[in-house]
């Protein structure tokens, strides 16, 4: 995970340092951003257990969280601009699942949490107004570091809850796995100059980070998640 977080770091510093040489700071501006991320996707069972067994749940909710945004941009000719985004995205999760047929009733309960470290090149269109206001419209791509971990609670565990080493109510042997995925965006939002440097913005955006894997256990199960979230952001904009 750490090796993949600095070459991201790296890939940021390079590509603003890239930015500032070409736009020589004319155009150039810096973003902060944070805001609430809420996830798309249901976490699902994988290997050749619990995952092929029909009566236990087949997906769990995945859970909301905070994204924190650092960008650097540049204006391009007319309405149009493009930042490079260094963002950083978390949710925890606790969903309760009941077992049917032969595990009719058993209770369920997925707990963990998703990180992932995105760097994305954004392009952005900003609709002209003839005031302070204006909305634009947005898509990037690029990639994501993930980190997936998760265990599984609940009173259906409880005859394998010491497998993992540990009787606490939970049966945590799944490995925490990292992985670097393709990740992409779109959106809108809006801007609102505060004077001739800073502007003001909100903005919500589809997320896709790609895919987050738990290790296997002894029995080959998993959990994993194909991670998207709607996002929402409240920053600010300064030219340099």
């Amino acid at each position: 995970m750490y090796s993949s977080k600095r070459k991201l770091l790296f890939a940021a510093m390079t590509m603003a340092l890239s930015l500032t040489g070409t736009a020589h700071a004319e155009g150039l501006n810096g973003t902060v951003g944070i805001g609430a991320s809420f996830q798309n996707s249901d976490a699902e069972p994988f290997g050749s257990n619990v995952a092929a067994d029909a009566d236990f749940p087949g997906a769990f909710d995945s859970g909301d969280g905070i994204v924190g945004v650092l960008g650097v941009g540049h204006d391009l000719a007319g309405p149009f601009r493009i930042e490079g985004r260094l963002s950083f995205h978390q949710a925890d999760f606790n969903s309760r699942r009941y077992g049917t047929g032969a595990r009719n009733g058993a209770e369920y309960i997925l707990d963990g949490d998703i990180e992932s470290t995105s760097l994305t090149i954004d392009g952005f269109y900003d609709i002209p107004t003839n005031g302070a206001f204006s909305p634009y419209v947005k898509g990037g791509i690029g990639v994501s570091s993930n980190r997936y971990s998760a265990r599984l609670g609940g009173a259906g565990v409880a005859e394998f809850d010491a497998f993992d080493g540990t009787s606490d109510g939970y049966y945590d042997a799944y490995a925490d796995r990292d992985s670097t995925e393709f990740a992409w965006n779109i959106g809108l939002g809006g801007s609102f100059a505060l004077n001739d440097r800073i502007t003001l913005f909100g903005e919500y955006q589809y997320a896709s980070f790609g895919d987050g894997s738990t290790g296997q256990d002894y029995f080959t199960d998993g959990f994993r998640v194909d991670s998207t979230a709607h996002e929402v952001l409240l920053g600010l904009r300064s030219q340099f």
